[in-house]
């Protein structure tokens, strides 16, 4: 079983009381990550629609016979033009993505959708995400066990706060 820490779910409440969510919802948004908070693709996607400012938003997806070739999402912050991201196969295949034992391997579609939105999201509502990247992205960043710690840098901090979701 891996139980989240003391410290891991100190910091998803802090992080998510600083972006607006309540300690629960925060608990269920927020993994931390080789002790960096960041908050899942569908919770970055309500903290932006919370806030008001996201006008429009439009997702989309081409394939090909060997699965999506492209996603692409497009979002429209009130007053402002409209803010594109893609994430390709080849940029997927180029991060040791494409095959990589896990949700890119059982789930392409979704991943690269998450990839393109948390890009999109990110550019757009910098001011509402305040730093919080996506946690299918950073989980991708480091080597993360089937134990739960993560064992690639960034560098791990002195406590026991290495990677967990708290979700």
């Amino acid at each position: 079983k891996n139980y989240a820490s003391v410290e891991m779910i100190t910091v998803a409440i802090m992080h998510g009381l600083e972006v607006g969510l309540t300690p629960m919802a925060a608990l269920q948004s927020i993994a931390v990550i080789n002790g960096m908070p960041s908050i899942w693709g569908d919770g970055m996607l309500a903290l932006v629609r919370n806030s008001g400012f996201l006008e429009d938003m439009e997702e989309t997806q081409e394939e090909d016979e060997n699965g999506p070739t492209i996603a692409i999402c497009k979002v429209k912050r009130r007053g402002q033009g409209w803010t594109v991201q893609s994430f390709t196969r080849p940029e997927a295949m180029r991060a040791g993505l494409w095959k990589k034992t896990g949700p890119w391997t059982q789930y392409p579609r979704r991943m690269m959708q998450m990839r393109a939105r948390s890009w999109a999201l990110r550019d757009a509502f910098a001011d509402v995400l305040r730093g919080l990247g996506s946690a299918e992205e950073t989980q991708d960043m480091v080597d993360v066990t089937a134990s739960g710690s993560a064992t690639t840098a960034p560098p791990a901090p002195t406590s026991d706060c290495t990677s967990a979701s708290v979700s």
